[in-house]
């Protein structure tokens, strides 16, 4: 009975600091890729660790992608957003080619 209550007051904890003032989340940050010499197509060497894998979310929360534009108003990243989170890994594949996959 005390580890229940130790949990749930621990739990209560964390849901207090977690409330804390408003933040913006700005998911996962890889710049303006845009930038790059390749565009939005990935490449092995600017995506060396997901190279040749097909499962994007291994690595990529699809919660935590699109959030914010980086493109510099070149691409409307609420319309991204609703489509990733509509159709999935499905959808990556339009704006950022293959990964290395046949």
């Amino acid at each position: 009975m005390k580890f229940i209550s130790a949990t749930v007051f621990l739990g209560m904890c964390f849901l207090f600091i977690s409330c804390g003032g408003a933040r913006v989340d700005e998911g996962e940050n890889f710049g303006n890729i845009l930038e790059s010499d390749s565009g939005l197509t990935l490449t092995e060497s600017e995506h060396a660790v997901g190279w040749g894998k097909a499962e994007c979310t291994i690595c990529h929360n699809l919660e935590n992608i699109h959030l914010v534009d980086r493109s510099g108003g070149l691409v409307d990243v609420n319309a991204i957003r609703e489509r990733t989170l509509t159709e999935g890994e499905a959808s990556c594949v339009d704006c950022h080619g293959t990964n290395g996959i046949p």
